[in-house]
Formats: structure tokens, C-alpha cells, sequence
């Protein structure tokens, strides 16, 4: 139970990390006058790609340092 815990949790602050830190990314893009809300949103669609791809990745190494995605959770005979 320990193991699926500590995934819920890893999980979680990820979602939060991702939202919190696109939204700080954009609204500071938008206050540089990078870009405007007023032209379109594509500075904004953007934005949340290229930072979900590099949230994504930090998380999918994140959750490989964790413990291979949590398969000693899955076979609990194979652990040490």
C-alpha cells in the first residue's frame, strides 16, 4: 500500500506542477509582451506544448527512478 501511495502522491504533485508552472510560464510570456491574448492564442497553444512535453519528460524520469513505473508493486515476490 506503501508503493501505491507514494505513485497517488507522485501523480498528483506532477498534475500541480504542470499547471501551476504553464500558467506561470504564460502569464509571464503575456506580461513580456511576448505574445497577446488579443492575437489569437497560438503563443499560448505553444506554451503548453512545449512545456507539457518538458513537464512530461521530467516526470516519465521521475516515475523510471521511482521504481521502473512500480512493478515491484506488481510482483511482490520479485522483491529483494
Amino acid at each position: 500500500m506503501k508503493g501505491q501511495g507514494s505513485a497517488i502522491a507522485l501523480v498528483a504533485l506532477w498534475i500541480l506542477g504542470w499547471g501551476v508552472g504553464g500558467s506561470l510560464i504564460d502569464a509571464g510570456l503575456i506580461k513580456a509582451a511576448v505574445y497577446s491574448l488579443e492575437g489569437g492564442q497560438v503563443g499560448t497553444l505553444i506554451t503548453f506544448v512545449l512545456w507539457s512535453l518538458l513537464w512530461g519528460g521530467l516526470g516519465l524520469k521521475l516515475w523510471q527512478r521511482r521504481g521502473a513505473g512500480g512493478s515491484q508493486d506488481a510482483h511482490p515476490e520479485d522483491a529483494p
